[in-house]
């Protein structure tokens, strides 16, 4: 009698312990394959994602998707400066414009612009805050200090509004902090030092681009192999201990260059460069990890991790 079958009492039949053999091996199949879904790199169903590395913003590009998703040629938009900190609260309350703001009504004579701004989760749980989004076509997410969004927004009911824009078919866009945010690991998130693991506290993103991490500012500060840090960081370094980094796909944007995502692809476009880190093409040998750079006008599906030929 073989050590398999010794588990079996004398009543089991050859026939129900193939059975058993055969469902313990679909099990197997079926946790191999969920452990490869929890790698795959997503977009939103719906909805389109603006992620721009910082420096001149082409607004162009941003209205005309607003345009486009509205239907209307004054689309509802709000421009979120939440990343400013404290450095905003005294004009805000004083009613002087952040620059966006003017600038969009001014440029493109857009009548329905407005801005949201707190630090506060508190007032980003109040229906008089969260329901200036239910109301939006786009909105735009300036640049500053990305854990001034998080530290107010994880968890509110105002992110669960830009979802909701998203699963009406709406437009969420962002420069550098308001692009870092965007993925479901958030780089640089700390206060101070900024540093691409940021302090523990802040690596949690808005997740829009689910199992992935964003980097801006790349050629213009050097950050070429900065995101290479994440994927060789130890469980001690991060602060979801269940995070696996080499499923991250990683993507460094240079300033004036953005990404459009639409579903689960996106088109590289503005006057700079792209750099993917794609942990699933590397070898074993840490020192000869690298990335891949894509050019203004390409596509790039991120479930299949492959540029798509046009």
């Amino acid at each position: 009698m073989t050590a398999l079958s010794q588990t079996f009492s004398k009543e089991q039949t050859p026939t129900r312990i193939h059975g058993l053999i055969r469902l313990a091996c679909l099990g197997a199949i079926l946790l191999g394959f969920a452990g490869l879904l929890q790698g795959e790199t997503t977009g939103p169903e719906k909805g389109v994602l603006l992620i721009h590395g910082g420096g001149n913003v082409n607004y162009q590009e941003f209205v005309a998707l607003a345009k486009k998703a509205s239907g209307d040629e004054q689309p509802v938009i709000r421009v979120i400066t939440t990343p400013q900190g404290e450095r905003r609260k005294a004009d805000f309350q004083k009613g002087i414009p952040y620059r966006t703001v003017s600038g969009l009504k001014k440029i493109f004579r857009l009548k329905e612009v407005t801005e949201l701004y707190t630090l506060s989760q508190e007032e980003a749980n109040t229906p008089a805050f969260y329901q200036q989004l239910d109301n939006a076509d786009a909105v735009y997410i300036t640049g500053g200090n990305q854990c001034f969004l998080t530290d107010a927004f994880l968890g509110t009911e105002t992110l669960a509004a830009m979802q909701r824009l998203l699963d009406r078919g709406g437009v969420i866009a962002g420069a550098s902090a308001g692009a870092q945010v965007q993925s479901s690991f958030m780089t640089r998130g700390d206060y101070t030092r900024r540093q691409i693991l940021g302090d523990q506290k802040h690596q949690e993103g808005l997740a829009f681009v689910k199992n992935a991490a964003f980097d801006v500012h790349v050629e213009e500060r050097g950050r070429e192999e900065d995101l290479l840090e994440l994927f060789r960081a130890k469980k001690s370094q991060l602060q979801d201990k269940d995070l696996e980094p080499l499923e991250l796909l990683g993507i460094g944007i240079d300033q004036g260059t953005a990404i459009t995502v639409t579903r689960n692809q996106f088109r590289v476009t503005g006057k700079g460069q792209v750099y993917l880190f794609d942990p699933q093409k590397w070898e074993d040998d840490k020192d000869s990890w690298t990335y891949q750079t894509l050019q203004p006008g390409t596509t790039y599906d991120l479930k299949l991790r492959k540029v798509i030929e046009e």
